[in-house]
Parts: C-alpha cells; structure tokens; sequence
C-alpha cells in the first residue's frame, strides 16, 4: 500500500472535517476519488495507524516461560498487542517478539522489553553466579527461572493494564484479519521450573525482593531516549498495565 497516497487520504479527510461546507466536500469527494482510483477501503486507512517494533528475545524457536511473561506485561503495560517469531539461520533459531500497537505504543513497548530485559538477565545472572558451585546445571536453571519469574510479578504489581477505547479495539481486530488469515497460534514455551523443591524457594524471594527495586514509572513524558537508572525504568507513553 502506497504511503503517499494513504496520507493525502488522509489530509482530505482531516479537510472534510473543515466548517466551511464547500472546502469539506471538495475535500471528502478528493478522498473517495482516491480510495476508488487505489481500491482503498476505509479499513485500511483506520489499520494504516497501526505501528510495529521488532524486539531481540534472546531465546529460541520455543522461549522460556519467564521471557513470555515479561513481553506480555509490557504489551499490556502500554496497550499494544504482540507476536513471536523465530528464524533458522541453519545452524540455530534467534527468537523475536513483534509489537504492534497505535499512538507509538509499539515502539515504546519494544524498547521497554529491551530495556527490563537487560536488567533481568543481569539480575537473574548474578543471582545465578551466587548459588553453589556443586549444584547440577538443570537445578540452576530452574532456580533462575523462578526468580525471573517472581522479578517479573513484582514488577508487574506497581502497574495497571492499560484499557484500550472500543474504535482502538476495533483497528486492532481489522489490522489482524487483514494481516493474517488465519487465526495465530498459542505460543509454547519452555517451562524449566519443574520439579521445584522446598530448596528453590529462596529464589522466588530473592527475585521478588529484587523485582521490588526496580520501578516502572508511568506517565513520564519524553521519548526513548530518556535516562535509563540501574532501579528506574522511566518511559513515556499514555498508560500502563498488566
């Protein structure tokens, strides 16, 4: 779909909204004339203010619980949708996560994964490193996994999600049926906390306790380019959630 023609669309619809009558239906006979010409809909004119960002997940084909959990928070956190995609470069799969959202949601909720995501690894790596040598590696990674986890609830309790109006809901639903046509997958992901033991209980502590220093503040205004802290993740965006 050509953006030029999609904006000047949109600029003669901005004009039919004009309180001198004769401008504003010069203007709406100028959009339908175009949609016509270009077999544009006004579905895809609504869907056309739909945005995406694409984030590393730093996993496979099948990602680990802890990772799906923090993408969705932030999804819900700012009110956009996601998917996750992962390609073959013939020797492993790199996994990825597709925001898509309006009002730059996408964007800000892509760097906000990216950004909560350095910091747990970092966290969930330290407290790793801090656990006796002489246990086994599948019980290691499940106690990072459950601390990871718990970081994640504990960051996730300073939110609210984010309630889309019903004509965004609406350019949502059009934006998926008019990209995939078929209804999308459940994501499955790799679940390493089984087997828990009393033993791993001190990892969700830990990883609740260090959860609650990281703050996720809201309503900041500015761009992703606003100072990140080693316990402050300050963002802008309309609202948050989860």
């Amino acid at each position: 779909m050509d953006r030029k023609i999609l904006e000047k669309i949109k600029k003669c619809l901005r004009l039919a909204k004009s309180s001198n009558a004769n401008e504003a239906a010069t203007a709406m006979r100028q959009a339908q004339k175009l949609m016509e010409m270009h077999g544009i809909t006004s579905d895809d004119i609504s869907i056309s203010d739909v945005e995406t960002a694409t984030s590393n997940a730093g996993a496979g084909k099948n990602p680990p619980t802890y990772i799906a959990m923090l993408a969705n928070m932030i999804a819900d956190a700012f009110g956009a949708e996601l998917v996750y995609g992962a390609k073959h470069d013939g020797y492993k799969w790199s996994g990825y996560f597709e925001f898509y959202g309006l009002g730059g949601n996408a964007e800000i909720a892509g760097y906000a994964f990216e950004v909560l995501g350095r910091h747990l690894k970092r966290d969930r790596s330290n407290y790793m490193s801090g656990l006796n040598k002489r246990i086994k590696r599948t019980t290691k990674v499940r106690r990072g996994d459950l601390y990871a986890e718990a970081w994640i609830y504990a960051v996730a309790m300073q939110v609210s999600k984010h309630q889309r109006s019903e004509s965004e809901n609406s350019i949502i639903a059009a934006y998926k049926a008019k990209r995939w046509d078929k209804p999308l997958e459940n994501l499955k992901t790799r679940d390493n906390t089984k087997g828990r033991s009393n033993h791993d209980y001190d990892a969700l502590r830990q990883g609740g306790r260090d959860g609650q220093k990281v703050s996720f503040h809201q309503g900041v205004k500015g761009d992703k380019r606003t100072g990140i802290g080693r316990d402050k993740l300050a963002l802008a965006h309309s609202a948050g959630g989860y």
